[in-house]
């Protein structure tokens, strides 16, 4: 589920408004109440969206569009107002009765979130914006290699022992050993089950004789 903006992609929003004028019996639209807000949503399937070279290339999509409204209070007044807002997203799955609520509410609506959890990634650095890929196997291998090298980094950085290890073999060496043990290594579920419940614990070094202080981590 991806923000469709009103001013992105005129060809979508010209196929999804002349789609949604001829759905005079509702079968595209849904209404219910959530948290205390009226959504009225409708929506149109199986979009065939041309880009590329010559338009030669072919994308299904889906766009759902949600229009809230409101009662609040107005601190001067005090009377209630009624406000409204309207959202419109891509999707890329169909959208039904059933789960357009999953979809738009718990989903599109969360996406900042997730976008949150991958903030560094995205605009400290590491150029994970407006990732695009044909191959779906491509976009999951870029994305968890994106988070392996960021956890490299992460504890290169703030790992005494770890750090020392790389200025030694390098990080070239260090990444190449970390594939090797991640292929050839079976993993200890027992003793990693077992650190993740014993409470973990970061230090900050402060001082110049950090490399043999024993006590630093």
């Amino acid at each position: 589920m991806i923000v469709l903006k009103d001013d992105s992609l005129p060809s979508v929003w010209e196929e999804v408004n002349g789609l949604m004028r001829l759905d005079t019996k509702r079968e595209n639209y849904y209404e219910r109440i959530w948290q205390g807000r009226q959504q009225t949503f409708r929506w149109v399937n199986d979009i065939d969206y041309e880009y590329g070279y010559r338009r030669a290339k072919i994308l299904k999509i889906h766009v759902v569009i949600c229009k809230e409204s409101w009662e609040e209070i107005e601190l001067v007044t005090c009377r209630g107002v009624t406000k409204t807002t309207r959202y419109a997203w891509i999707s890329s799955d169909p959208i039904k009765k059933t789960n357009i609520h999953a979809r738009s509410n718990l989903i599109a609506r969360k996406r900042w979130l997730q976008e949150n959890t991958i903030l560094k990634e995205k605009d400290q650095g590491y150029h994970y914006e407006h990732i695009f890929s044909h191959n779906w196997n491509a976009m999951k291998g870029y994305h968890y290699l994106m988070h392996i090298g960021r956890m490299l980094n992460e504890m290169v950085l703030h790992s005494v022992c770890l750090t020392e290890h790389a200025k030694k073999v390098g990080f070239r060496r260090l990444i190449e050993k970390f594939r090797k043990n991640m292929i050839y290594n079976s993993l200890d579920t027992k003793r990693i089950r077992k650190l993740m419940k014993s409470p973990g614990q970061l230090r900050l070094v402060q001082d110049d004789d950090w490399k043999i202080r024993p006590t630093a981590a």
